[in-house]
C-alpha cells in the first residue's frame, strides 16, 4: 500500500513538473528592433546587438577612415522582424563600414556619398 502511494505521488509530481511553463527571453535589442519597425518608412540596419537609424548624409568621410565590419544579409520586406545583418533599405552584400573609435554609429557608402547611420539607445 505505501508503494502504491509514494508511486502515485511521484507520477503526480512528475506529471506537473512536465506541466511547468517555459518562459521566454526578450533582448532588449529585439523590443528596439520590434518598437523601430513600428515607423515603416524608417531606415534601419541591425548589427549585432544595435539597431541602427539614418540620421543623414556624411560629405566629409571617406572609406579610408573606416573599417568594413559586416555586410548585410538580407533586405527586409513588409513587416519583417529585424534581425542581425538585415537592413530595411539596403540589398544583400552591402558593406557596413565603421569608425575605429565609435560602435555608436555606421556607415553605408553609395558611391561617394555616406550614409550615417546611429545606434537607437534605450529609453
Amino acid at each position: 500500500m505505501k508503494k502504491q502511494l509514494i508511486f502515485i505521488l511521484l507520477s503526480s509530481i512528475c506529471l506537473t513538473a512536465g506541466c511547468a511553463r517555459e518562459t521566454e527571453t526578450i533582448s532588449t535589442t529585439d523590443i528596439i528592433a520590434k518598437e523601430a519597425r513600428q515607423d515603416q518608412s524608417a531606415d534601419l540596419i541591425r548589427v549585432q546587438d544595435r539597431v541602427y537609424k539614418r540620421s543623414g548624409k556624411d560629405m566629409t568621410i571617406a572609406k579610408k577612415d573606416l573599417v568594413a565590419i559586416t555586410t548585410v544579409q538580407k533586405q527586409l520586406s513588409g513587416k519583417e522582424a529585424l534581425a542581425d545583418r538585415t537592413a530595411t533599405d539596403w540589398p544583400k552584400g552591402t558593406k557596413l563600414y565603421q569608425s575605429k573609435n565609435s560602435t555608436g554609429e555606421l556607415y553605408v557608402f553609395q558611391g561617394t556619398v555616406a550614409y550615417r547611420y546611429k545606434a537607437i539607445t534605450e529609453g
